[in-house]
């Protein structure tokens, strides 16, 4: 439950050692890799990008994939990553020839695709020739010859237009055959004099004669006909041969690839790591960061290259150094809270554990109901187990749940009141402890005292987490100067208001907790924390009149009493959604019970409202509670002990993006 302690590493090596050192640290994951930056005489080399072999594999799998059946490609998608064990993998990385394979591959692609555009060529031309198959005469003879032309061509008309026009062509020394006909559309073929063709072109203009374009053939159609359609066979078949060795390829060897790529990804890191490192001629050197108890593994590593060496060396002053986490299972899903804010700097309390039970209580409040909160365990511990790259964002969200149920079951929120409708709400109206808000104004007051009083309880716990924090440090003003004077003055202020007969007026008591005679101790206690806070909380500030002014300011405007009612006013919030998410409920069940009067359908349209409803309540108002819950975290606690902006530890790892290693 906090910071790791790390140790800084040199680390020397001659060139014929460094890839090899570089990839047996890779696989450890256990060290962040820097070059050694104060040594460095010129600019860092740019990071290798992707290699030629990486794309061409990438292609290679693609082109895969492009000829699977979509049955093929829907279980894949399912089976998720490739499960590979570490012997294997080795071994499929010693034994395969892999640039052979994938140009192997490109090559079947390129001669498919070359296939295919023949295809594509041809069948045009076997649907052009096929609308001529009535004309039995030789292809050879259509064209323009040095005394006459004959043309092939197509005439949209009907029979007595079309006999005018035969008689027109006639005049203008031209003869016109019907070829076929298909209703309206007449093929025919023309023959006519070139002395006569300036006339005769005019007017098939006129009649919008379309001329066949024929070009490139010789003799008959039916003989053309067979030679296109001998050479389209030709090429689909192929074509089917081509998939075929596809398909086998992607039997034998798209396990291997896969395995080869994800190992060619693997190596870009390594080659960026050396890229980056300061080096001479022959030797290059490194800095790096390992936890301290991990430290000894390191050494044994190294100390097994020969021309390789490493020694412990001190951070530099004022030094960025890189942060780990480390929590107990149970509260390792919250730091992806403590991630999204920052993660703490080196010296710095890790608040994981400080957050984990707050941040689950309020987002249970947010709920407040126990039918939601079951649902939402039930769905993120199942999916939990399915889904390891979300795990502990899903296991933060099921301990969520957890305090939903709990929250649910004080406050009576079962899917809203459904248990009125289905004669069950004494049974759980037993183990409302804090009664029903919804249906009662002393529940919902108690609803509302409990949402101060938490948050009352975490401020003031944030303020003793720097007094303590502070101490451990051995910053002394921050402890005494900042943290204390606000703790005495925060609880002393609480006790005086509850010691009062204000608090009963607003109904947060039945009677006065405290004896109203403390006030007159306790308004001495805040004095002295006010005044400390005026001469001493701007005490960075080198003129007192004006560290005075700063120091009444921060007493009470600057992040002072005013911020602080602000920020116990701002747990009220809690309440706010609580109620929100019971109201819709009860508002889902009473539109949804409405219906049971309609026969057949009625109960079909209620379990379907039931269903939608709060299935849409549910995912709003987790929404809202998720959101919520961060700001109280972020705006009202880390305020008050907790800076972030550490720099979190990238360790030199293997990703495998497209494999799962696992021993054996």
């Amino acid at each position: 439950m906090a910071v790791a302690r790390l140790s800084k590493l040199l680390i020397v090596t001659h060139k014929s050692d460094e890839e090899s050192v570089l990839k047996k640290l890779q696989s450890t994951a256990l060290v962040e890799i820097k070059p050694l930056a104060d040594k460095i005489e010129k600019p860092l080399l740019t990071p290798t990008k992707v290699s030629d072999d990486d794309i061409k594999v990438k292609k290679a799998l693609k082109i895969l994939e492009s000829y699977k059946s979509k049955e093929m490609l829907r279980v894949a998608a399912k089976a998720g990553k490739l499960v590979i064990k570490k012997n294997e993998y080795e071994e499929i990385l010693a034994s395969q020839q892999f640039e052979e394979i994938v140009d192997n591959i490109l090559d079947i692609e390129n001669e498919i695709i070359i296939s295919e555009s023949k295809v594509s060529e041809i069948e045009p031309k076997i649907n052009q020739l096929d609308t001529w198959s009535s004309f039995k005469g030789n292809l050879c003879d259509i064209g323009t010859r040095d005394i006459y032309t004959i043309k092939l061509g197509i005439i949209k008309s009907t029979p007595d237009e079309f006999r005018e026009i035969v008689e027109d062509l006639s005049q203008k020394v031209a003869s016109i055959e019907k070829v076929s006909q298909d209703g309206d559309i007449i093929y025919i073929i023309l023959a006519y004099h070139n002395d006569s063709r300036k006339e005769v072109e005019e007017y098939l203009n006129d009649i919008s004669f379309e001329e066949a374009e024929l070009v490139g053939y010789k003799g008959a159609i039916k003989e053309n006909l067979a030679a296109l359609k001998k050479n389209i066979e030709y090429f689909k078949n192929k074509k089917a041969n081509l998939l075929s060795e596809i398909n086998k390829i992607t039997l034998d060897y798209e396990k291997c690839l896969t395995v080869y790529l994800d190992y060619l990804e693997n190596n870009i890191e390594v080659e960026n790591a050396i890229n980056s490192g300061f080096s001479t001629e022959t030797v290059s050197f490194y800095t790096a960061w390992v936890k301290k108890k991990e430290k000894e593994e390191i050494f044994s590593i190294i100390e097994k290259f020969k021309f390789t060496k490493i020694s412990e060396i001190e951070p530099e002053e004022d030094e960025n150094i890189p942060i780990i986490l480390e929590n107990k299972p149970l509260f390792r899903p919250f730091e992806i809270i403590i991630n999204l804010y920052g993660v703490p700097r080196y010296f710095e309390i890790d608040p994981s554990m400080f957050v984990s039970l707050f941040f689950a209580v309020f987002f249970g409040l947010c709920l407040t109901d126990a039918g939601y909160g079951i649902i939402l365990a039930l769905l993120t511990l199942i999916f939990a187990f399915k889904m390891k790259a979300i795990k502990n964002f899903l296991m933060l969200i099921f301990i969520g749940g957890i305090f939903t149920i709990v929250a649910g079951v004080l406050f009576n929120g079962w899917f809203g009141d459904l248990p009125k409708y289905i004669g069950l709400e004494q049974f759980f109206l037993r183990f409302a402890l804090l009664g029903d808000p919804v249906s009662s104004n002393e529940s919902a007051m108690n609803f509302f005292r409990l949402a101060l009083m938490l948050g009352v309880i975490h401020i003031v716990c944030g303020l003793f987490i720097k007094f303590f924090d502070s101490i451990r440090r051995r910053d002394w003003g921050g402890a005494f100067l900042d943290g204390l004077p606000w703790i005495l003055i925060i609880v002393s202020l609480v006790v005086i208001f509850l010691s009062m007969d204000m608090a009963v007026s607003m109904n947060l008591v039945s009677a006065p907790i405290f004896p109203a005679s403390i006030a007159r101790i306790l308004i001495w206690v805040i004095l002295a924390g006010a005044v400390v806070i005026i001469f001493f909380g701007a005490r960075s500030e080198k003129s007192w009149g004006f560290r005075i002014f700063m120091g009444f300011l921060n007493l009470t405007i600057v992040n002072g009493l005013t911020s602080y009612l602000g920020d116990f006013l701002s747990y009220i919030r809690l309440m706010a959604l609580g109620l929100v998410t019971a109201g819709i409920a009860v508002a889902i069940n009473k539109i949804a019970f409405q219906f049971l009067s309609m026969p057949y359908i009625g109960v079909v349209l209620m379990i379907i409202i039931l269903i939608g409803g709060h299935t849409f309540n549910i995912g709003i108002n987790i929404l809202g509670g998720f959101v919520h819950t961060l700001r109280l975290q972020y705006v009202e606690f880390f305020p008050k002990f907790y800076l972030g902006g550490g720099r979190p530890f990238k360790a030199l790892r293997e990703e495998h993006k497209y494999i799962t290693l696992v021993d054996g």
